[in-house]
């Protein structure tokens, strides 16, 4: 099966871009723009923290145990680094992260309070030349036995932020999300609620939760089914979003497909006012040889579409995707399942979905001397994309071969711009040609010379070019993939040992 985007790898088959990368030096495929800055050695780890408005961030501890910021300009020259002016001396206090609201950086800072069996999440803001504006807040306290307390989100327009903790209740009981949503100021809780999710502890577990634009907060959970309440036909486990608003008016929303699995699924709340609920299904495998290979692929996708003003289902529809997999399929790389890395919204009021196959598997292998010996293999596989336009009708799917087993930089970036959606991950420079899975050859196990920084643009037809940024023979710059972070539209904030980038798309 011709798959869309096969036409122009033939045509530029031969045609292999290498670009060189200097440092500091600007270099640019189809309007992209890569900057690297200066070399800065640093002991300790350095973490990315991200930018806004041409001002990038970094940090880490020095020696004294205090958490230094490094700021760079949009050419990434550090124009400073000074410590942050909040006690971080106090070993029990760890920084929990940073959001960047117009002209301010949110810091959170979680604590320890083991004398009183407490944990509590503060923030402090700081303009962005590292000033304090304001008092360090606590946002939210709870005993010390709950469950990812300290975590955060932020609505998609940057207007609301939240905050929450679960606390499992016994095997019987349902559990409970404590949380609050902020103005973007924090001078003002806008909902605040302690809720039971009606699901019994033992057969409950919380995925994502997220906040939109209004202040509503919803909470994906994975439910596995008793025997009494599991059907003919029916996977053993389902999933529920459950909605809350200032109303009151709490929804829940279920996803159970009959004779399917669901594979992967999360909730992604946009820019309009919806929130997408989407992932990938395969055949239920009902018994032990079940329905054959089969049952290892997922090639469906489901897309429910809520509506945030009325917290109901806008539409809801399940699609089956040709050309996700080989027709002929032998090893077991060729049996990866597809998860939803990124939604970005159009403006027509589309879709586009980056998905990438991963899955991990674990093995576990008893010696003659009664010892166990576990070993575990990563694959981050095939990148796809599928185009969904303002009907919910997909329009387009794209595939790119990809190949990463253990690999040391593993999985993939991906940022939306005028239309396009840009993705960026490393592979060997000889895969740039390579069309068809059986031809990709192994990143993961290779010399890092041999590999380059690539760079995949879907068109809004679903046609795709894919070439190289900068090949590794030409600089000892190797990007960290999972640690970059998106900052301004169209661009991409890139990690590397004693360094920052700064990945742009052009207008």
């Amino acid at each position: 099966m011709l798959f869309l985007g096969e036409f122009n790898y033939k045509q530029m088959k031969y045609k292999t871009l290498f670009l060189l990368l200097l440092m500091g030096m600007a270099v640019s495929a189809q309007k992209i723009e890569l900057r690297w800055s200066d070399e800065i050695k640093t002991k300790e780890n350095v973490y990315l923290l991200g930018g806004k408005n041409g001002n990038y961030f970094t940090r880490f501890k020095n020696n004294d145990d205090q958490m230094i910021i490094r700021k760079f300009d949009k050419q990434l020259k550090l124009i400073e680094e000074k410590p942050l002016e909040f006690d971080f001396d106090n070993k029990k206090r760890i920084y929990g992260g940073t959001y960047f609201l117009k002209d301010q950086i949110i810091h959170f800072i979680e604590e320890s309070v083991r004398k009183e069996d407490k944990m509590i999440l503060y923030c402090a803001t700081t303009d962005f030349n590292m000033v304090p504006t304001g008092k360090i807040i606590i946002l939210d306290e709870a005993a010390d036995d709950a469950i990812d307390f300290g975590r955060t989100g932020i609505s998609p327009d940057s207007t609301k932020v939240l905050v929450y903790h679960e606390v499992k209740g016994r095997k019987k009981d349902p559990s409970k999300l404590n949380f609050k949503v902020y103005n973007a100021t924090f001078t003002e809780v806008l909902l605040e609620r302690s809720v039971a999710l009606n699901v019994k502890t033992s057969k409950f577990d919380m995925q994502t939760v997220q906040v939109d634009n209004l202040g509503n907060v919803f909470v994906l959970a994975k439910i596995y089914k008793e025997k009494d309440e599991r059907e003919k036909d029916q996977s053993v486990f389902s999933y529920k979003v459950f909605a809350f608003d200032k109303k009151g008016s709490d929804k829940e929303f279920d996803f159970d497909y009959p004779n399917r699995d669901i594979e992967s699924i999360d909730i992604i709340p946009g820019k309009n006012n919806t929130l997408v609920c989407t992932g990938f299904l395969k055949i239920l495998n009902k018994g032990f040889f079940g329905k054959g290979k089969k049952t290892l692929i997922s090639d469906e996708l489901f897309s429910s579409v809520i509506d945030c003003q009325t917290l109901s289902i806008a539409s809801a529809k399940k699609f089956d995707l040709e050309g996700l997999y080989p027709e002929k399929m032998n090893s077991s790389s060729d049996y990866v399942p597809y998860k939803v890395r990124d939604i970005f919204y159009k403006k027509d009021g589309g879709i586009s979905i980056i998905a990438e196959q991963y899955k991990l598997v674990i093995v576990t292998s008893s010696s003659p001397n009664g010892g166990t010996r576990t070993t575990y293999r990563y694959y981050y596989c095939d990148i796809a994309c599928i185009q969904v336009n303002s009907k919910s009708e997909v329009e387009s799917v794209s595939k790119v071969a990809k190949y990463q087993l253990n690999a040391r930089n593993p999985s993939i970036v991906a940022t939306f711009f005028e239309g396009k959606t840009y993705v960026v991950y490393e592979d060997e420079a000889k895969n740039l040609a390579v069309v068809e899975d059986k031809k990709i050859k192994r990143s993961s196990g290779s010399s890092d010379k041999k590999n380059a920084l690539f760079l995949v643009t879907f068109e809004p037809s679903g046609e795709f070019t894919k070439d190289i940024i900068y090949n590794y023979k030409e600089s000892k710059i190797h990007p960290y993939v999972t640690g970059s972070r998106l900052g301004s539209p169209g661009e991409i904030i890139l990690s590397a040992t004693n360094h920052i980038g700064v990945l742009k798309v052009n207008k």
